[in-house]
C-alpha cells in the first residue's frame, strides 16, 4: 500500500460523480442501485438498498431496446446508466438498437416513459445536466448529440445540436458542475475534448482540444470547483485539469500513478473519498484531491479487491461504493468509513447480470 493510510482519505476537497450532483450527508437512508443487462434484450436490473448498504434485488424492467453484448466491458466508457439529479429519472443506452430509454424512478420502482433513437450510432454515455442530456455515440462516425429532458419523461432533440468526433475512441461525455461545458475523452489519441455549451444548450461546433496527461484518458469526474479529474487507463493513474475559460486544459495534478492496471472508472463524492476500479489489477484505489488547488494524492493503491470490478457509483448520502463485477454475476459493496476506509459488504449476484453487462447508478 502506499505510505499514507487510507484514513487520511478525508479532507475538505467535495467531489461528486457527473450527472447525479447529488448533496452527500452523513445519514443512512435507504435507497437503490441499478445496473443494465446490456444483453440482447436490454433491461435493467434494480436493487432494493437498505440503511446498511445491503442489496436486495427486486425486479428486472427491459428498456424496449437492445444492448450490446460481447464480452467483458464491450461498451468500454462511464456513464452508460445514470440517475438525473433529483433521482426522479433513470436514463440507459440501448447500445445495440442506437436508442436511449428513460424511467420515472418511484422508491426502488421503475416505470419506462420514452425510448428514442440516441442521434448516431453504438451510444455508450450520457450525460445529464438538469433537463439536458447528451449522449455520446461512439460507432462510426463518432458524435455527441443533444436533447432535452421533459417533466413528462419525454426527450425531445435539440436542433443542430449533434456535433462530429471524427476518429478516435471515446468512453465518455460529462457535463462540468456549472453546465457551461462538456468534456469528451478520447482515449486513442489521448485527447481530452471540451465543448463550450451555449444558452440554448448546442455546443460549439469545434472543441477545444487538450493532451491529456497520461495515456488512454478513460472516465471523469468534477470537484466543486469545476475541477476536472480523469481516470488513466494505460497508465494507470490519476490526473487533474482546470478548464479555463477558453475551454482550454491546465494541468493541476500530471498522471497520479496507484502501481495497478485498466485504471478506467472513477467515482466519488462530497465528502472527499475517491475511488478508482482497476479492472486488470482486480483492485480499487484511493485518493485524496486538495481543496485547495485540485491537486491529486494517492493513499491506497489497494483499497478494496473484486473480480473485475468496472462501473462504479456512490450513493447519494456518500456512504456506500457499489461496483459491478460482470466476471462474478454480481454487484460488489462496500462501506465508506473514515477511519477503517472500505468495508465490505460482499458481492450480490444476479441472473441476469453476464459478463457483458455494464453501467451502475445508485441513489
Amino acid at each position: 500500500m502506499n505510505g499514507k493510510t487510507f484514513s487520511a482519505v478525508i479532507t475538505a476537497a467535495m467531489l461528486a460523480a457527473p450527472a447525479v450532483g447529488a448533496v452527500a450527508n452523513d445519514v443512512d437512508v435507504a435507497g437503490a442501485v441499478y445496473t443494465m443487462t446490456n444483453a440482447a434484450d436490454n433491461a435493467v436490473v434494480v436493487f432494493d438498498r437498505n440503511a446498511a448498504g445491503d442489496l436486495t434485488e427486486v425486479g428486472v424492467v427491459a428498456t424496449g431496446g437492445s444492448g450490446s453484448g460481447d464480452g467483458l466491458d464491450p461498451l468500454a466508457s462511464q456513464a452508460s446508466l445514470v440517475l438525473t439529479e433529483d433521482h426522479q429519472w433513470l436514463l440507459a443506452v440501448n447500445a445495440g438498437s442506437n436508442e436511449v430509454s428513460v424511467f420515472r424512478v418511484r422508491d426502488d420502482r421503475l416505470h419506462l416513459t420514452d425510448k428514442v433513437a440516441s442521434g448516431g450510432p453504438y451510444p455508450t454515455s450520457l450525460a445529464v445536466d438538469h433537463g439536458l442530456v447528451y449522449v455520446l455515440n461512439a460507432g462510426d462516425p463518432a458524435n455527441i448529440s443533444g436533447f432535452h429532458l421533459t417533466r413528462r419523461g419525454r426527450l425531445i432533440p435539440i436542433a443542430d445540436s449533434i456535433r462530429s468526433l471524427g476518429g478516435g475512441a471515446f468512453s465518455q461525455v460529462a457535463f462540468d458542475p456549472s453546465g457551461e461545458n462538456l468534456v469528451v475523452t478520447d482515449r486513442m489519441d489521448h485527447e481530452l475534448l471540451v465543448y463550450p455549451v451555449d444558452w440554448r444548450g448546442r455546443p460549439a461546433m469545434d472543441p477545444v482540444t487538450s493532451p491529456s496527461s497520461g495515456l488512454g484518458p478513460f472516465a471523469v469526474i468534477f470537484d466543486n470547483r469545476g475541477d476536472l479529474l480523469v481516470a488513466e487507463a494505460g497508465s494507470g493513474a490519476v490526473s487533474s485539469y482546470r478548464i479555463l475559460p477558453s475551454g482550454a486544459l491546465q494541468v493541476i495534478s500530471p498522471s497520479v500513478a496507484n502501481g495497478q492496471t485498466a485504471t478506467c472508472w472513477i467515482a466519488g463524492n462530497r465528502r472527499g473519498d475517491v475511488f478508482t476500479a482497476n479492472t486488470g489489477s482486480q483492485s480499487l484505489s484511493a485518493y485524496d484531491v486538495a481543496e485547495r488547488d485540485g491537486s491529486v494524492a494517492l493513499l491506497d493503491d489497494m483499497a478494496a479487491f473484486a473480480n473485475r470490478p468496472i462501473d462504479m457509483a456512490i450513493t447519494t448520502n456518500g456512504q456506500f461504493l457499489y461496483a459491478l463485477d460482470p466476471a462474478d454475476g454480481a454487484i460488489h459493496g462496500w462501506r465508506i468509513d473514515r477511519q477503517d476506509g472500505l468495508i465490505d459488504l460482499g458481492a450480490v449476484p444476479a441472473p441476469d447480470i453476464a459478463i457483458y453487462a455494464q453501467g451502475v447508478a445508485a441513489w
